[in-house]
């Protein structure tokens, strides 16, 4: 018998409350039915902080997807892009243990002062068993 599954988008925010600071998140966990973890994107409440003074370090399933200083402005997409298309293909990447882990870093930017901060959430898209 043929398994079923479905796409299916899963978000994680957190908070930027430091500037030129690291922001680590290591208990996130996607859903335990994942297959497959086949895209992912950075959105923010503030998208031109996020743009010019955000990096990261992404591991999904104990897996480096992406290393420490990746700049977040490759994982953006802007609303002229279609929504299908607004994810950084990962290919078919497997979920491992299920455990996704982000290292965010904030650096000074003349283009986009800090201020109060900003949220960033990490959209990752999976296929799971329905």
């Amino acid at each position: 018998m043929e398994q079923k599954t479905k796409e299916t988008r899963i978000t994680f925010p957190f908070q930027v409350t430091k500037a030129n600071g690291l922001v680590t998140v290591d208990n996130l966990e996607l859903p335990k039915h994942t297959k497959i973890v086949k895209g992912l994107q950075l959105i923010s409440d503030h998208p031109d902080k996020l743009y010019y003074r955000g990096s990261q370090r992404i591991e999904i399933g104990g897996e480096e997807l992406f290393p420490d200083g990746f700049d977040s402005k490759i994982l953006m997409a802007s609303v002229s892009v279609a929504p299908r298309e607004r994810f950084f293909d990962l290919g078919e990447v497997l979920p491992g243990d299920l455990l996704v882990k982000i290292r965010f870093e904030d650096k000074e930017h003349p283009q986009a002062p800090f201020e109060d901060g900003y949220q960033v959430s990490l959209v990752v898209l999976i296929q799971e068993a329905t």
